[in-house]
């Protein structure tokens, strides 16, 4: 059962290194490991959230999270790039591992560099980048362990690490009054310039509908959710859209029909237990980070409605403890019954809800679909 970091006390001698950001910048830490070529695993932990970093020789080589990382395959399925025509001749070769999929989309020219190195921004991205916007968050580093399992592999020299994660802080400063959270919704004005917007805006500027957010339209574009948020923000600033916030009663619905529809999932699978903890931990969440749900018996018997956070923050929470749970179940079960537990809400609910769904990630979409295209292609 996942359980949220908790301070060691200051004599314990497992950890070679324990503190809390603030004090320690990551940009200081990510430094001295990398100038002193350090071998370990440096944990951060804020609240529910965490991030396990492996450093080999001063140098990142891997990252694991609570919630799950997607792998090349998803995001070249985000991109475009791995369709069911590419599949069929995946199972024809017997290529199935992420490597040898990888290898053969490039030798048949159906992917390129630049596709390779968007994929790997975008890992960056969510993996690492967004470590540095963290705040008094734990930290704990381990030398001389090396992990490689449950998270992705990196190959990045450590200083544009910290260079880049350095000037996104700064850049996030500046576009945080206008693009506060990656799940704000963009509209366009009614009352529109008469120039049109500049060329370089003008791909993310056909995407704002009302609907999408930040995190769909980055991946629609083929962008990062910084570059989204980066065009966005001048897009606002020149009056030619506008922010709505997310629509707080669909929220609600949509994560306490989510949550129910686990427990639900988890019982008829014949894991009576595991439903119980996962009711046991939604509680748990709540209580900690502020929130009003309570759930008994599968059935959620008090919401959210009336918790006074905004409905980004209440996007944000749902979104974590969603995530984290799909990663515990990912290692738990085989894929059918993890992909499961969410995939009969998907399936028979509305396109409202399947569009929130797949836009706040409470379910993956991407492994759903790749399997989907397994299915289809003929053996």
């Amino acid at each position: 059962m996942f359980t949220p970091y908790q301070p060691r006390a200051a004599d314990d001698t497992e950890l070679d290194l324990q503190g809390r950001l603030g004090v320690f910048t990551l940009s200081d830490l990510f430094q001295m490991l990398s100038f002193t070529q350090k071998t370990g695993i440096l944990t951060l932990i804020q609240g529910w959230n965490t991030r396990t970093i492996t450093f080999e020789d001063g140098r990142v080589s891997y990252v694991a999270a609570g919630s799950r990382l997607p792998t090349m395959t998803e995001l070249l399925a985000r991109l475009g790039k791995l369709t069911r025509e590419h599949v069929v001749a995946l199972r024809q070769r017997g290529l199935y591992s992420e490597e040898a999929i990888v290898k053969h989309l490039r030798e048949t020219n159906a992917i390129t560099d630049d596709d390779i190195r968007a994929c790997e921004e975008q890992l960056l991205e969510i993996s690492i980048y967004t470590l540095f916007l963290w705040r008094n968050c734990y930290f704990t580093f381990k030398a001389g362990e090396v992990v490689r399992e449950g998270g992705v592999p990196v190959a990045i020299d450590s200083m544009r690490l910290i260079i880049e994660g350095t000037r996104r802080v700064d850049e996030w400063i500046q576009l945080s009054p206008v693009v506060p959270s990656v799940y704000m919704i963009f509209r366009r004005r009614a009352q529109q310039p008469d120039a049109a917007p500049p060329e370089e805006l003008q791909g993310v500027f056909r995407l704002v509908d009302g609907q999408r957010d930040v995190v769909t339209i980055a991946r629609e574009a083929g962008l990062t959710q910084f570059e989204t948020a980066r065009a966005l923000y001048l897009l606002a600033t020149q009056d030619y859209i506008e922010a709505i916030p997310p629509n707080k009663a669909k929220v609600i619905e949509l994560f306490n029909l989510a949550v129910e529809s686990i427990y639900l999932k988890l019982v008829l699978f014949d894991h009576a237990r595991v439903a119980l903890e996962f009711e046991n931990q939604l509680n748990r969440f709540a209580v900690e980070n502020r929130l009003k749900v309570r759930m008994a018996a599968g059935k959620v018997i008090i919401s959210d409605q009336n918790t006074p956070i905004s409905p980004t923050e209440l996007v944000d929470l749902y979104k974590l403890f969603i995530a984290i749970q799909n990663n515990k179940f990912s290692k738990m079960f085989d894929p059918v019954v993890a992909q499961g537990l969410m995939e009969g809400l998907y399936r028979h609910t509305d396109a409202e809800f399947q569009a929130m769904m797949r836009m706040y990630e409470f379910i993956e979409i991407e492994g759903l679909l790749l399997r989907d295209m397994m299915a289809g292609a003929p053996a």
